[in-house]
């Protein structure tokens, strides 16, 4: 009997930390067995270069400029752990639009039918930064994302930028998108960590990992490799695990719909640390 697909979006305020623990996440289900299909929707490439170890990574954007056409065989990259790699692509900075490039990739997933040949039980989108525009919400408005999970530190603007995208997971909740949690990244030792569970708890959700500054995700990246891979038996890789089990477990039937705040509620509430 074919497992689940699990459809897992990773978003948050632009260099959060979202790619670093996605590929992180990706390589650790695939260690589990499972079937990884990584989906780069960020210009920038980086999480699908932690897996591959590569620098230049075919696009489906870069395809279409090339060939006009996309095939499954163009734009795939076999990355380590034998996961797959897709990028969206986009165009130079300052020229055109970058939702444009998920868009057409999503079309490629549908005219491919990449899904639908149980090639993947296990699809993560890496998204880039905050919903800004329709072009980067495309995978939740058109169903190909599901559980949504956000990054966050304690810093105003990471929120700010979380109660946003919330907005965004009860806009698509139609297409049965829902907010799996909340995945604080601190950077220092004196991050607010109740600030943020108090915060999760307003949007009813919950955060479901805290990651802290491990000068292993440098040293790792630097060798172009996941932490996962570098530092298997450290602390943080633990956690990673722990996470990654949670995620699979969380049954989308039984979450709750968040509760974002307006942007006038979010300030007030803010200047109490989201204390009612």
């Amino acid at each position: 009997m074919a497992r689940r697909v699990e459809k897992i979006v990773f978003l948050g305020k632009g260099g959060i930390g979202k790619s670093t623990i996605l590929s992180n996440l990706s390589t650790i289900y695939a260690q589990m067995g499972r079937k990884v299909l990584f989906v780069g929707c960020d210009p920038k490439r980086d999480g699908t270069m932690l897996l591959t170890n590569r620098v230049e990574i075919p696009t489906v954007v870069d395809q279409l400029v090339l060939r006009n056409e996309v095939s499954a065989e163009s734009v795939l990259l076999k990355g380590r752990s034998g996961i797959d790699c897709i990028e969206a692509g986009g165009p130079e900075p300052g020229v055109g639009c970058a939702g444009r490039g998920i868009a057409r990739m999503l079309e490629f997933f549908k005219e491919s039918d990449l899904f639908a040949r149980n090639r993947y039980d296990t699809v993560l989108f890496d998204l880039l930064g905050d919903i800004v525009c329709g072009g980067f919400a495309t995978p939740l408005r058109r169903g190909f994302g599901q559980k949504v999970f956000i990054v966050v530190s304690d810093e105003l603007m990471s929120l700010y930028a979380a109660n946003n995208i919330a907005r965004a997971v009860v806009n698509c909740a139609q297409n049965g998108v829902v907010l799996g949690g909340l995945v604080a990244n601190l950077k220092d030792s004196s991050a607010d960590e109740a600030m943020i569970g108090r915060f999760a708890r307003l949007l009813k959700t919950r955060v479901v990992a805290t990651l802290r500054r491990d000068p292993e995700f440098r040293k790792a990246e630097f060798r172009r490799l996941t932490i996962a891979e570098h530092a298997p038996g450290s602390a943080t890789v633990r956690t990673l695990r722990r996470m990654a089990r949670t995620i699979l477990v969380i049954d989308p039937g039984r979450v709750p719909r968040p509760t974002p705040m307006d942007d006038r509620s979010f300030y007030e509430l803010s200047r109490t640390g989201f204390r009612r």
